[in-house]
């Protein structure tokens, strides 16, 4: 649960989400956003019991505002 608390937030969720990818891609290359958006939202489904956001779909148009 490294990230729990920043993922409250969708301005925490995306700052851990372009560190956590950077971090993955620096291991391997092939991962992809939704690899690690999906990792990010199991990690807070976990502790919170439902999704931080309904879909990659949802979260990147949030991202990309």
């Amino acid at each position: 649960m490294m990230y729990v608390h920043r993922l409250v937030t969708d301005e925490g969720f995306i700052a851990a989400f372009w560190n956590e990818l950077r971090e993955r891609r620096s291991r391997d290359p092939s991962v992809s956003q939704e690899d690690v958006y999906e990792a990010l939202n199991e990690e807070y489904r976990s502790v919170f019991g439902r999704d931080r956001f309904k879909s990659f779909d949802a979260f990147r148009k949030r991202r990309d505002r």
